[in-house]
């Protein structure tokens, strides 16, 4: 299991079809896949596996998780 984002991230390179990924993600609160994983191997986009979950979205949920416990 990748710890790195991979080099087309959605969270990292930012374009318009990637910040609709992220826009959608974070305004529905909903994990995505890692798009860089065949789709034989993870399934649609949005039928997340804690194993082919985007590093990016982890990293942004832990990121969210910390921010709320300093906030409590």
């Amino acid at each position: 299991m990748c710890r790195k984002t991979c080099k087309e991230c959605p969270w990292v390179v930012r374009n318009h079809f990637n910040d609709m990924i992220i826009g959608h993600s974070m305004k529905h609160d909903k994990p995505h896949n890692c798009h860089m994983i065949p789709p034989e191997k993870r399934g649609g986009l949005w039928e997340t596996k804690e194993e082919t979950k985007c590093i990016g979205r982890k990293q942004f949920e832990k990121q969210q998780e910390y921010e709320s416990n300093i906030i409590v």
